[in-house]
């Protein structure tokens, strides 16, 4: 469960980060958001292995059901920054993208 908060906290810096890089040079905001976009992968990777082991274990169905919704919450938010990280990168690279 300790990968899930990182996940999150991560989402919350990308969004705050993307944000700050919307003026920077284009090539070098680009490369930030490739390699941001790496750690992401890993990061949420990493959280979904930690809730799967935890949901493995678990006997009761109310944890069960909450893991499960730890887990969505998960798939969410890397849908959020991975799209934010995505978007980021078409418009440093490519400016006439709305």
């Amino acid at each position: 469960m300790r990968w899930s908060l990182y996940a999150v906290l991560y989402l919350i810096g990308v969004l705050t980060l993307g944000l700050l890089l919307m003026g920077a040079e284009q090539m070098v905001a680009a490369a930030l958001d490739i390699v941001f976009l790496v750690i992401a992968v890993v990061l949420f990777r990493l959280a979904l292995k930690d809730v799967s082991a935890a949901l493995d274990i678990s006997t009761e169905d109310r944890e069960r059901a909450e893991l499960r919704m730890v887990q969505a919450l998960l798939i969410v938010t890397f849908v959020i920054s991975a799209s934010v990280l995505g978007y980021s990168f078409l418009k440093a690279v490519f400016p006439f993208v709305p």
